[in-house]
């Protein structure tokens, strides 16, 4: 369903990269009209740069970036990031850095260029926030007892992820937060838990959400003990969830899909296969994604889309594919109005064309 963008909407557009990560973050309009971005993970330079372009022309903004987001060192998720901070005209205001070290050339180029260039570098770490007008942007991940445990070369790099929470508020949520214990109720936490939120989620892996459970717990409570407010919202409640590690066997288990319980899953991949000899026969699965990945979020009842449309086009019982109207390769398109349930738009790209926005 094409999708109209309003002034107010926090926009993802999660690029059709073939593997790896390149998503634009479009914030809302401001008072004086103009949009604002950011990025998470670059895998692609061009293709990037290019659609920020189209973007800045459509809607009237400021093209140097407000933030990079380096979820982690790997080369499918940094590869394109050096050349943001080089340019003038998008250099970032900050670079968002997972503080885990890494001896990649890519990686290290990215960290002198930031330096060379003044950039701000931020250690991300769990429970740190940032705002943007109506917009806050939490991170989930790295725990700070994670990131100490795995601080050396190249361990267990996937869970050293940076994972984002967005939420598009109705009111600059920084004044609701000091309002949040006037009179009997709270509008903050009795508000409907998930709505108008994304988590982006990197390649984090079952330590990572081991500690994100932990630290951004389900909190609930009953009238029976007649609380301040009915129930706690659940930080990890989402609309959508851009999925981790591409959707691989390691990525988020199902008990942490339950807490999330997301309307719909974006699985940023290109399938790949693996044939391994087991007795008398021989098995072939899917990697990205994987099919204990899938399984895991059709049990939450999830709409699935990948950016190679892999998973749309397979066939249900009957021969009827799943998503006829998804089964195409292509960007998709994510807009989250104010407090809102978000709606989606799959644009018609390969991995090495540039699409117009909606």
């Amino acid at each position: 369903m094409p999708i109209n963008v309003e002034p107010e909407d926090l926009v993802f557009h999660i690029l059709n990269v073939g593997f790896g990560d390149s998503i634009v973050v479009e914030l809302p309009e401001d008072e004086h009209g103009q949009r604002s971005y950011g990025i998470v993970d670059c895998c692609k330079y061009d293709k990037t740069n290019d659609y920020l372009d189209k973007l800045v022309h459509k809607r009237p903004g400021d093209r140097k970036l407000k933030f990079i987001c380096a979820t982690h060192p790997h080369i499918d998720h940094i590869r394109g990031i050096k050349k943001f901070i080089e340019s003038p005209s998008t250099r970032p205001a900050k670079l968002w850095d997972s503080g885990f070290r890494h001896a990649s050339q890519t990686y290290m180029k990215i960290l002198r260029s930031a330096l060379d260039h003044r950039v701000d570098v931020v250690r991300v770490s769990s429970g740190m926030e940032w705002y943007y007008g109506q917009v806050q942007i939490s991170a989930l991940s790295p725990s700070i007892r994670l990131r100490n445990k795995y601080a050396t070369y190249g361990v267990d790099m996937n869970n050293a992820s940076v994972v984002l929470r967005f939420e598009n508020h109705r009111e600059k949520y920084l004044l609701t937060r000091s309002h949040e214990y006037e009179g009997t109720s709270s509008k903050l936490d009795v508000r409907r838990a998930g709505s108008g939120v994304v988590i982006l989620a990197g390649d984090a892996e079952y330590d990572s959400w081991a500690h994100i459970t932990d630290e951004f717990p389900r909190l609930e409570r009953t009238d029976e003990h007649k609380p301040l407010v009915t129930k706690m919202l659940n930080q990890l409640a989402c609309n959508v969830i851009k999925v981790s590690h591409h959707g691989s066997m390691h990525g988020t288990p199902l008990d942490v899909y339950e807490k999330m319980m997301p309307e719909t899953a974006i699985i940023s991949t290109r399938q790949e296969y693996s044939t391994k000899d087991v007795g008398d026969f021989t098995l072939q699965r899917g990697l990205f994604p994987h099919p204990t990945s899938i399984m895991a979020l059709e049990e939450v009842g999830a709409l699935i889309m990948t950016t190679e449309g892999c998973y749309e086009c397979e066939e249900r019982d009957g021969g009827v594919q799943k998503y006829p109207e998804y089964a195409h390769e292509g960007t998709i398109v994510v807009r989250v109005p104010p407090g809102g349930s978000a709606e989606l738009e799959k644009l018609d790209d390969d991995k090495d064309t540039v699409p117009d926005p909606p």
